[in-house]
């Protein structure tokens, strides 16, 4: 089986690669969030279904990140930092197969959380892009 990365941030061209997540670990993607109005009547029976969209909501991922060493390990958060700015709209793609994927509209409103550790050579940690938010 062919290894490839599972999540890749876009700009809002959807064309310019930001940052690859090397290490996903864990998602809560994809999430299907359609949703319909339901009309009722009292006077009737049964209802109808308005199509209402789609909501906003939370895309998990956790994450690894490794270097050789503290130095190198930091180096690599700062670069995850810079490239997924906070409240600014990206595209992520999580990809299903090499070549087919689901693409969301996100922000990151929440800041990176980074599992307590002594962070030698490897750092655990979860991101939160809100989906929908732009």
């Amino acid at each position: 089986m062919a290894s490839y990365d599972k999540f890749k941030l876009y700009d809002t061209d959807g064309l310019s690669l930001l940052y690859t997540f090397p290490g996903a670990l864990t998602t809560n993607a994809p999430q299907s969030t359609e949703e319909a109005i339901e009309v009722t009547n009292v006077r009737s029976k049964g209802s109808l279904f308005i199509d209402g969209g789609t909501k906003a909501w939370n895309l998990n991922i956790r994450f690894i990140l490794t270097a050789v060493d503290y130095e190198a390990l930091t180096v690599v958060m700062d670069a995850l930092e810079s490239a997924v700015a906070f409240n600014t709209p990206y595209y992520i793609r999580f990809y299903k197969t090499s070549t087919t994927y689901y693409s969301y509209k996100v922000k990151r409103v929440l800041p990176i959380d980074y599992d307590p550790g002594q962070r030698v050579s490897f750092q655990r940690g979860n991101l939160i892009f809100k989906v929908n938010s732009w």
